[in-house]
């Protein structure tokens, strides 16, 4: 809650959720990192990872309470509508009464009221001793998992952050070539009109905007759609407006396109290496846990309490006599033989232990191949992107190229829709490669734990 709200105060200065922005339905404007940030505050994982957080806190003191002191108060009444009679030899209160006569006797009354109040204290149990130590170990195992699913969201909204921006990018270049298209489209429906060239070259350039058209339509759709990803793993209701300040070229611009050493991966800083030394101790714990259910249990009580017979209902008046008894004592359970289920349970946490050792051993060589990995397609992003930037700028120079003698009747309609639709492909596939060279980098920051 102290994260959250100091996330929140720092919006409200930078201006991202500006004061009345929730009733006046105000746009809600995010640069990459405050998404980022804004997700791990309100995302649905990550509060569910919070909410394990608190509950493995609560475990810890629910185990540490099952050792203290318990107290527990008993109210019990009894009526006895009919006493049962307890038959006894007749001699007992005639000596003249003859062999196997007996006498029906009622013993007690009819109305009994019982008040225990028992206080109980576990002395020594070692089970509850690692039970002790495995609840802060699952605390740690928690927070360990809530750091992952912050670092996961980080990319997630990272990733989804680049394509609403490539999908922008899209529409924005298709919207300057439909106006260039247009434009030539109203020059060549001119120059047909003065008998300088042909119906077939306004046609095909009236296919050209068409096409161009409906691919525009097409790509606003796919902007929707990415915006309403990008809202529902930020945590933001799918109706509020959302606005994103940074682009493809200023995040870019800001990325570190150094390629990191090797020998700064510290696996002992990995999250996903230190979950697993947390499950490590874990098992350990419940292999310790197994062998204490050999060593015996020892519990302390006392009970006080207070009892009252009576032929009549009248508990609550004043004056009748209470029957007080108390007890002190102590229990001793001693494990003495169990037909062998207990040394099994030992073997199989022994065991258990010896699996997640094998998947930490699994886990730290797969970590060290993704970040080589990782360095490796970063690498290769690098250079994509700056073939892919010098293909752009000559696709762009050859459209300028055509477009002009087009207007000067040196080249055909087809020869300009060739140049445009390879200038479209050209800035398309440099943009994706920027997208791919940002994603790369993302990965290899996740590899190296610097999300």
């Amino acid at each position: 809650m102290k994260k959250t709200v100091a996330i929140l105060l720092t919006w409200l200065l930078a201006g991202i959720l500006p004061i009345g922005a929730e009733d006046s339905g105000a746009a809600l404007r995010f640069s990459l990192k405050q998404a980022q940030e804004y997700a791990v505050a309100f995302s649905t994982d990550t509060r569910n990872s919070r909410i394990d957080v608190a509950m493995a806190r609560k475990k810890i003191w629910e185990t540490t309470a099952s050792g203290l002191p318990q107290l527990n108060a008993t109210l019990s009444y009894r009526d006895n509508l009919k006493i049962p009679t307890t038959l006894i030899p007749a001699k007992f209160l005639d000596p003249d009464a003859g062999e196997g006569e007996f006498i029906g006797l009622k013993f007690g009354t009819q109305h009994n009221a019982t008040f225990d109040v028992t206080a109980t204290q576990l002395v020594f149990n070692g089970s509850y001793i690692v039970a002790l130590q495995a609840s802060k170990v699952y605390l740690q195992l928690a927070q360990n998992l809530q750091e992952k699913k912050e670092i996961d969201i980080r990319e997630t909204v990272a990733n989804t952050y680049h394509l609403v921006l490539l999908a922008e990018k899209t529409r924005q270049i298709l919207n300057a070539s439909l106006e260039n298209l247009r434009q030539s489209l109203r020059e060549a429906a001119a120059m047909h009109q003065a008998g300088f060239s042909e119906a077939t070259q306004v046609d095909q350039l009236q296919l050209a905007v068409s096409d161009l058209e409906n691919t525009l339509a097409t790509t606003g759709r796919q902007v929707e759609t990415a915006y309403r990803l990008l809202k529902l793993q930020m945590g933001v209701d799918q109706d509020r407006a959302v606005a994103l300040s940074d682009s493809l070229e200023s995040i870019l611009a800001a990325m570190d396109a150094e390629l990191p050493a090797p020998a700064d991966f510290n696996l002992k800083r990995h999250i996903d290496f230190r979950a697993l030394e947390t499950q490590e101790r874990s098992m350990a714990l419940l292999l310790k846990r197994e062998k204490t259910e050999y060593l015996p249990t020892v519990t302390a009580f006392l009970s006080l309490s207070q009892s009252a017979m009576r032929d009549r209902f009248n508990f609550f008046n004043k004056g009748e006599t209470w029957f007080p008894a108390s007890i002190l004592g102590f229990n001793l359970t001693v494990p003495v033989f169990t037909s062998g289920s207990r040394p099994a349970r030992v073997a199989q946490a022994r065991l258990e232990l010896e699996k997640t050792q094998n998947l930490k051993k699994q886990a730290a060589d797969s970590l060290k191949l993704a970040m080589v990995q990782a360095r490796s397609d970063f690498a290769a992003a690098l250079e994509r992107e700056k073939n892919t930037a010098g293909m752009a700028a000559l696709a762009q120079r050859i459209l300028d190229d055509t477009r002009s003698k087009f207007g000067q009747g040196m080249a055909t309609s087809m020869e300009l829709t060739q140049a445009h639709n390879q200038y479209l492909n050209a800035e398309s596939g440099h943009s994706q490669t920027v997208v791919q060279l940002l994603d790369a980098r993302l990965r290899l920051d996740k590899a190296l734990n610097r999300l």
